[in-house]
């Protein structure tokens, strides 16, 4: 949260076109019984000298008709660190992701949709009928004990090859660009089997030949990050609370020269021993034992310089991100959605976010630069595989900016 705030505004925007044209007054009162769900994320952000915190919030939760970014914790948005906004057929849920990650947000908007399409018996999905359990707003982060930092003697992060230093690319302004691309569920899921993985395993090597195309003597390490939901690890799977890892693959010299079959089995063993339970246990417990030492600093700056400090490190390790919540769980509410898109500001490097919803896969290409030379470069490496899809075309990311109320 203290990263998330006080270096940019970390919210996520998820995109969803419906098909149909929104209704506002049903989504109005979708929203508020939504909202009385889920009174966990009714909440305000406040900075005070020493931290920033959470308050209750009474207010409605906003609905907005317009498809422009807003400003979440101001009058516009009732103070909230959510808020809904619609137009013609498409539905905006723009969040600070300090609050919750996609797993934790994708709760809450099959909540709402369940209650705009009046569906029932949709299993599964937290309604006003489900009461809040402890397991829901605890953080299983809290349940770790805290160990001695200073006894760690962890090896420094490796310099990670860096696409806009690399060809020499400028920022293209704002919070980076989204390209869009949509392709077939079924002939990418028995692609992916045949080639021993994943479509997030999958897409992570693409991504890592696609780029060996344009660069294919580099001299830095190619590292991407595979993001993981670590709630099952952690015994947690009901939990709201930021609950990620990630898996760190190196495509080094053995995987380049191995066919894309082995390339897959070779990410899919990196997967299986970077996101066993004891490891990622052992990764929250390294982080819950940092941000708690973050939190006992004295003051606000020394805390926001060391979080701004250890997340840098984080992405100076990577040149690239992949980031796959799940197939969407709700077929009854997923028939209504055609198209489903991820925002988040891009500032360094290129982060792709995959959502599978009623038999498509949309992958969200979000870049810091303008230039499609990578973008274009992984449509080749799609074509030459023989995979399927659709370039849904390029827009500036549009994700809220944030403001601490208070």
């Amino acid at each position: 949260m203290l990263y998330a705030t006080s270096h940019g505004d970390y919210t996520i925007r998820f995109h969803l076109r419906l098909d149909h044209r929104i209704d506002g007054q049903t989504m109005r009162a979708a929203l508020d019984k939504t909202a009385q769900r889920y009174p966990y994320f009714c909440v305000s952000l406040k900075r005070s000298e020493r931290e920033y915190y959470y308050e209750e919030n009474s207010s409605p939760i906003a609905l907005l008709h317009t498809k422009e970014a807003v400003a979440l914790g101001t009058s516009e948005t009732n103070g909230h660190v959510w808020a809904v906004c619609y137009d013609e057929d498409n539905l905006y849920i723009d969040f600070f992701h300090g609050r919750s990650d996609g797993t934790g947000v994708y709760s809450l908007i099959a909540t709402l949709l369940y209650y705009y399409f009046g569906e029932n018996d949709v299993p599964g999905i937290k309604t006003l009928d489900t009461p809040v359990s402890e397991a829901e707003t605890r953080d299983p982060v809290d349940d770790l004990p805290p160990i001695d930092l200073s006894t760690l003697n962890l090896p420094p992060s490796p310099k990670a090859l860096q696409l806009m230093q690399e060809s020499g690319l400028e920022h293209a302004g704002g919070k980076g660009l989204i390209l869009k691309l949509m392709i077939p569920e079924e002939p990418f899921l028995r692609f992916a089997k045949s080639h021993d993985g994943t479509p997030g395993i999958l897409l992570s090597v693409l991504i890592a030949r696609a780029i060996e195309r344009i660069h294919p003597h580099h001299e830095l390490s190619l590292i991407s990050n595979y993001v993981v939901n670590a709630r099952p690890m952690l015994k947690a799977d009901d939990t709201f609370h930021n609950c990620t890892n990630r898996v760190v693959f190196h495509y080094d010299d053995r995987v380049r020269q191995a066919s894309l079959e082995k390339q897959c089995t070779i990410y899919r063993g990196k997967t299986f021993v970077q996101a066993d339970e004891d490891t990622i246990v052992q990764g929250m417990t390294i982080a819950g034992s940092m941000a708690q030492m973050i939190l006992d600093m004295p003051d606000f700056s020394t805390k926001a310089a060391f979080a701004r400090q250890a997340m840098e490190g984080t992405y100076d390790a990577a040149t690239y991100m992949v980031s796959y919540v799940g197939k969407w769980r709700y077929p009854q509410l997923g028939k209504h959605i055609r198209e489903f898109w991820l925002e988040t500001p891009s500032h360094s490097f290129p982060l792709i976010e995959l959502a599978a919803v009623n038999g498509n896969i949309c992958a969200s290409v979000l870049q810091p630069f303008s230039e499609r030379l990578y973008y274009e470069a992984l449509l080749e490496e799609l074509r030459d595989n023989g995979i399927p899809y659709i370039d849904c075309g390029t827009a500036s990311v549009n994700v809220a900016t944030i403001r601490p109320n208070g």
